[in-house]
């Protein structure tokens, strides 16, 4: 996910990143929408049929395309401080502002929420919705750095042997405390992003000119076919099978690569800017989403109950994606930057005694 905070981001002609987050942002809004919907008894379908945990890889691939360049500019040290304030300190500060509303407000909630919650904040960060991905990354990069500063020295083979152990081991290791299954889950994707960057971050790659989708889609096109008629009730990878499990890495990576070379043939061609541009702002729509989603479907239920689904599901989703980018504005034109990135003071205790690069 971007940051803007500091300003416009300068144009490398690297757009199609931000496509790419536009296209999962909006589908999480949309996950969460209908979860949302569901929760309180909304009869609605889900018109995507995915695994509930599709679209998250495509974050870290990304993460991991930018992660060896961003670790070696900067060192061991000042990689993870940097992190720190980019992931932990929204982490902390807007996980912390959407669970007291839900606290708050919390008879009007589908899951009820006590102060106890908070412990969480630090222990089981999936008990703090949305949140956990922004731990989980986090953590997933860190482990990452600390073993190839400390360990493989970014050695391409020891990355991908460590990744598919990391990855077998989460199909055994359930426990969310400290997310150590989403660490252990999700580092194959960041190694892969990390494999991929020598492909996908040249201005000019031949990996976005060459005739590889012609190829990949019919595969891609088979493997869903065959995926919905194994797992025709199924889109928690819990409930996958060990061959399922082991099939969603190669499906997801494939579904990744289409939409990374969707998004780059968008950009390339100037068409939908606004995925870009809602692209460019995943980070903060991630982070206040579901309170907006929350929101709008309790006034809709309240006051339009018999509104038709599809309607209910446009509406809450729209406002999900652009009310957040419209506060996130606001915000930083009235001086809230503290909300979204550490005040000096705090920087000063995070970057002892280095300064980012």
């Amino acid at each position: 996910m971007s940051s803007t905070v500091a300003g416009k981001t300068k144009n490398h002609r690297r757009g199609w990143i931000d496509y790419a987050r536009g296209f999962v942002i909006i589908y999480v809004v949309y996950r969460h929408a209908l979860t949302g919907l569901l929760g309180a008894g909304v009869d609605i379908k889900n018109a995507i049929y995915l695994v509930q945990e599709s679209s998250m890889p495509v974050f870290f691939i990304v993460s991991g395309v930018f992660i060896s360049s961003s670790a070696l500019k900067r060192g061991f040290g000042t990689f993870v401080r940097f992190k720190i304030e980019s992931l932990m300190y929204p982490y902390f500060v807007w996980a912390t502002i959407h669970l007291t509303i839900q606290i708050l407000f919390s008879q009007y909630s589908n899951f009820s929420k006590d102060i106890s919650y908070y412990i969480y904040l630090f222990t089981y960060p999936r008990a703090i919705d949305q949140f956990w991905y922004l731990y989980a990354l986090f953590a997933v990069m860190v482990v990452f750095a600390s073993l190839n500063f400390k360990l493989v020295k970014f050695n391409v083979w020891l990355n991908v042997l460590i990744a598919l152990g990391f990855y077998f081991a989460s199909y055994y290791i359930k426990t969310d405390l400290f997310s150590l299954h989403d660490i252990m889950f999700y580092y194959i994707f960041l190694v892969f992003g990390f494999l991929m960057a020598g492909n996908l971050l040249p201005v000019e790659s031949s990996f976005f000119r060459g005739r590889w989708l012609l190829y990949t889609l019919p595969v891609f096109i088979a493997i869903q076919i065959l995926w919905r008629m194994w797992y025709p009730d199924i889109n928690k990878l819990d409930d996958l099978d060990y061959i399922g499990f082991i099939l969603f890495v190669p499906t997801t990576i494939i579904g990744a690569l289409l939409i990374f070379f969707i998004s780059y043939k968008l950009d390339e061609w100037g068409l939908i800017k606004i995925l870009r541009f809602i692209g460019s702002h995943s980070l903060y729509i991630y982070i206040m989403h579901l309170i907006f989603t929350s929101a709008i479907r309790i006034v809709m239920l309240k006051i339009y109950p018999e509104a038709p689904p599809i309607l209910m599901l446009i509406v809450i989703m729209v406002g999900g994606v652009f009310i957040p980018i419209v506060c996130y504005r606001i915000l930083i034109k009235l001086g809230l930057n503290g909300l979204f990135v550490p005040p000096q003071r705090i920087k000063n205790l995070i970057y002892w005694p280095s300064k980012p690069q």
